[in-house]
């Protein structure tokens, strides 16, 4: 095992919460195959660690570069496998040109840290899927960066439904005036699993706009930290930013930490931001009892509610319908949980 740091966060804040670094391990593999060097990100901080990044630049297993220079549906496409795997994968996006696509993994064991680019250039779009559903073996670790330019618009969602351990961190850069990031993504944490989130959207450009939503489910020792920002540099005057992150506590054994930020060194700038954690309603929850519901039946409900929005997103039918049937078989699994 190679060991490496863990998210850092950029903004330190009281030292007794043990949130400001998060020590992780990672194997070293070496591949015959390099990741190509993405010159537009040399200027900018992303990824898991610097070593995290320089291991992807050097030691790859898997390397993809996808230059789309039209309208192009790159599909749905499976990163399993039982050996350990360092992923890149590289979206260069030209001006005008429109990106689709679906990236899944169910590994059985092993390792997986995947370290995805993306540059979405003037005018262009890009709607992006990266679905974790691995098996708890399987130690998941994701480092994402994304620079969206002038009139550029990025749709990337985020679904970590795997039984492993998650570490990931999300920048995006909304470089260029009137450039737009959506970030959504949803987690369910059981058996122990702990999940180290950062999520970060960063406003360059003047008139840009961001929105962020992560919300998730936890159960059964379960344990999640995450720590978000939305930072307004100067030059960005009239942008906008949106985040809310919300944890379901399914029962008492569950623990949820969030670390909202939101900065700006500009005026005239708009920022919203949210963190809560608890348990399910229970006006609703008893609206679904008096209708002849039982309870465990009632939360999987209302929890299917609160998902569907990021769930329903997914414009590939049969992709759709297997991560609500793995919501399902997570949520089933509450049955032998004591609250």
């Amino acid at each position: 095992m190679k060991a490496h740091t863990g998210n850092i966060l950029d903004y330190k804040t009281y030292s007794y919460l043990n949130v400001n670094e998060v020590g992780v391990e990672g194997t070293e593999v070496r591949g015959e195959e390099q990741a190509s060097a993405a010159e537009v990100f040399k200027e900018y901080d992303y990824g898991i660690s610097k070593e995290m990044v320089e291991l992807h630049d050097t030691s790859s297993t898997i390397a993809k570069q996808y230059n789309i220079t039209c309208a192009k549906d790159l599909g749905v496409h499976r990163l399993d496998g039982d050996e350990d795997e360092i992923v890149t994968l590289d979206f260069n996006v030209a001006e005008n040109a429109r990106l689709t696509g679906y990236f899944a993994s169910r590994k059985k064991a092993g390792y997986r840290s995947a370290l995805v680019r993306i540059h979405v250039k003037k005018n262009a779009v890009a709607r992006l899927y990266f679905v974790n559903m691995d098996e708890s073996e399987v130690a998941n670790y994701l480092s994402l960066g994304a620079i969206v330019e002038e009139g550029a618009k990025l749709d990337c969602y985020i679904f970590h439904m795997g039984d492993g351990d998650e570490t990931s961190s999300v920048k995006c850069y909304l470089k260029g005036e009137n450039a737009l990031g959506n970030i959504q993504s949803i987690y369910l944490g059981k058996g122990g699993q702990s999940y180290d989130l950062v999520y970060d959207m960063i406003h360059e450009g003047i008139d840009t706009t961001s929105n962020l939503v992560v919300d998730g489910a936890l159960m059964d020792n379960a344990y999640k930290v995450f720590k978000s920002r939305i930072d307004f540099l100067e030059g960005s005057k009239h942008s906008r930013g949106n985040e809310e992150e919300f944890a379901i506590l399914l029962d008492s054994t569950a623990r949820s930490l969030s670390v909202p930020a939101l900065l700006s060194h500009e005026d005239d700038v708009e920022g919203n931001h949210a963190a809560s954690a608890g348990r399910i309603d229970q006006d609703m929850l008893f609206y679904f009892l008096t209708r002849g519901f039982d309870e465990k039946t009632a939360e999987r409900m209302i929890i299917d509610a609160k998902f569907a929005p990021v769930i329903d997103a997914v414009v590939y039918e049969n992709e759709r319908a297997m991560i609500y049937e793995q919501l399902e078989t997570i949520l089933r699994r509450r049955e032998n949980v004591t609250a």
